[in-house]
C-alpha cells in the first residue's frame, strides 16, 4: 500500500471550498468524540470540530457500524489541530530523530519524522478534514494491535502489518472499510487516521486538488 511523502503532497493544488466547521461533540449521533489529550484545550476547549462534510460522512459511518453491531460505536479522538500545534508536534519529532540519528541529512529526518507526525505545510488534521477513529464498545474499544495515536511501535500502527493477529486484522479492517465507503483517505502509515478534502485526499484518490486549505479556527 502506497504511502504519500510529504514531497509528493507539495505537489497537491488547493482550492478552498468556504466550507464552516461543526462542533461534531454536540452534533454526531452513535458516536464517542474525546480528545486523548489537552493539547487543542486553549484553542477549542474539549469539543472535537471538522468541515461539515466530514462531519456527515463521520455520521453515515457511525450509523454503518452501529447497524452491523448494535454495541459498537464509532469512536473519535481528533479532528481539527491547530497549525501552531502541528508545527510544534512536527518540530519534537524532528528533533527527537536529529539526536538519534546525528549523522542523517535534514531532509531524510523531515521524511521520517513525517511518517508519525505530518509535515505542517501538507497536514490534515489544520484543515479540518483529518479525522483519528476507532470502533469502541461499552466494554472497551475493539483489539487494534495498538492503542490508538499509540506511536511507539511504527511498524505495528501500518494499517497492515504480519505480526496481527486475524481478530486484530479484521477489527481494522471494519473500520478501514467503513471510512473509505464514505471516500475518506486511509493513511496506512497509521490505522487509526483517515482524511476528506486534504492534500492526503486529493493524492489518494486521484482529484485535481484539495478542497480545503489550513485554517486559524478558534472558538475562545
Amino acid at each position: 500500500m502506497k504511502i504519500a511523502k510529504f514531497t509528493d503532497l507539495l505537489m497537491v493544488g488547493t482550492i478552498e471550498s468556504g466550507e464552516k466547521m461543526v462542533n461534531i461533540s454536540k452534533t454526531l449521533k452513535n458516536c464517542v468524540c474525546i480528545y486523548q489529550n489537552d493539547d487543542m484545550l486553549p484553542y477549542v476547549g474539549k469539543d472535537l470540530w471538522v468541515r461539515e462534510s466530514v462531519a456527515n460522512k463521520l455520521q453515515l459511518v457511525a450509523n454503518s457500524i452501529k447497524q452491523v453491531h448494535s454495541e459498537r460505536m464509532l469512536k473519535i479522538t481528533y479532528g481539527y489541530r491547530h497549525p501552531e500545534i502541528q508545527e510544534f508536534y512536527f518540530k519534537s519529532r524532528k528533533e527527537e530523530l536529529r539526536l538519534k540519528m546525528k549523522n542523517s541529512s535534514d531532509s531524510y529526518l523531515t521524511e521520517l519524522a513525517n511518517k508519525i507526525i505530518a509535515f505542517p505545510v501538507t497536514a490534515g488534521h489544520p484543515t479540518g478534514g483529518a479525522v483519528d477513529v476507532t470502533i469502541t464498545t461499552p466494554n472497551g474499544d475493539l483489539d487494534m494491535g495498538t492503542k490508538i495515536s499509540d506511536c511507539s511501535d511504527t511498524k505495528k500502527i501500518r494499517t497492515y502489518d504480519e505480526s496481527l493477529t486475524t481478530e486484530q486484522q479484521n477489527n481494522r479492517d471494519i473500520l478501514h472499510f467503513s471510512m473509505v465507503a464514505q471516500d475518506f483517505a486511509p493513511y496506512y502509515g497509521e490505522w487509526w487516521h483517515f482524511s476528506y478534502g486534504d492534500k492526503e485526499w486529493a493524492f489518494f484518490w486521484g482529484k485535481p486538488n484539495a478542497i480545503y486549505s489550513q485554517i486559524d479556527f478558534r472558538t475562545g
